[in-house]
């Protein structure tokens, strides 16, 4: 192989030509290829993100009527709570509550008196004083009803004593077969209620 002749100008243009070639080919390899390779690379990754997430969401798509279901269930559930909870008191249905199962238990009613509210941090306290002339099985039954209340109740501060007119109600008992009245009962019963939001 010879020398290049670089006194003879179509070796000087063939040089140039093939410096300027090269140029442009670096040129356009780093400011056209690389940027695109790097996109290229970009997109797929986003791509496969993209699809992973879908893949995700296609295996949770079953559940859809399940989540439904339990939505539905939690606003029943809720409803209750609110029930059993109310924001105000309703003193006239806890009367119609207590006063039927007074009837069926059979005790005789002496005082019922509201004693007022007791705020706590979530809820309050809302308490009644109750003085009742019982036997022992009505009083057992008038605890047990109050118990099953469809809301939440407490029984505080119970006090027995013997009823006064206990002589003549075992007398009647023995004459006419019914259940006397024994002992004399006060107690307090508390029902609660929910605090209001930004109270």
């Amino acid at each position: 192989m010879g020398k290049i002749d670089l006194k003879d100008k179509r070796n000087v243009y063939a040089i140039v030509v093939c410096l300027l070639l090269m140029v442009a080919a670096h040129m356009v390899y780093n400011y056209v290829w690389d940027p695109f390779v790097y996109q290229r690379d970009a997109l797929e990754r986003d791509l496969q993100s993209a699809q992973a997430e879908l893949d995700k969401i296609n295996a949770k798509k079953h559940r859809v009527a399940e989540l439904e279901m339990q939505l539905v269930q939690a606003e029943k559930d809720f409803e209750k709570l609110k029930e059993m909870f109310p924001e105000e008191e309703k003193v006239p249905l806890r009367l119609q509550d207590l006063y039927s199962v007074l009837r069926s238990s059979g005790v005789q009613i002496q005082k019922f008196e509201p004693m007022g509210r007791a705020e706590r941090e979530h809820y309050i306290e809302n308490s009644y004083r109750i003085a009742v002339n019982s036997g022992y099985h009505m009083l057992g039954y008038l605890f047990a009803e109050i118990a099953n209340f469809n809301y939440p109740t407490a029984i505080t501060d119970l006090k027995l004593g013997r009823y006064s007119g206990i002589a003549a109600e075992i007398q009647k008992a023995e004459t006419h077969g019914w259940t006397p009245i024994t002992m004399s009962v006060n107690f307090n019963l508390t029902t609660y209620t929910s605090k209001k939001v930004g109270k």
